[in-house]
């Protein structure tokens, strides 16, 4: 009876993938539910502090998942969720320049 050999899994990669839609998700969440108050504490706690906080979690998780897939595998979320971060980044920076021309 020959049995499988089941690599271990890459946390780090998945970690990296999931963490640019949290930040997104919790965005999508502030924009639906602040009621347009833009200039209250909360505003900043979550714009300028918990979501790039995801984003660069995401960021520094998918870079450190790329050494590791030759050991552990998950080469598809590994290099995705690097590239979804790069774009979320950028889409937080221009909604951040966004921002800052508008109000």
């Amino acid at each position: 009876m020959k049995f499988l050999h089941f690599r271990k899994t890459n946390h780090l990669a998945i970690a990296g993938f999931l963490l640019p839609f949290l930040g997104a998700g919790v965005a999508s969440f502030y924009v639906l539910f602040s009621r347009e108050d833009y200039s209250s504490y909360r505003f900043f706690l979550f714009f300028f502090g918990i979501i790039p906080g995801l984003l660069a979690a995401g960021l520094v998780l998918a870079l450190k998942s790329i050494p590791l897939i030759e050991e552990k595998g998950d080469k598809d979320y590994a290099y995705s969720g690097l590239v979804l971060n790069i774009f979320f980044a950028l889409l937080y920076l221009a909604s951040l320049v966004y921002c800052t021309l508008k109000f």
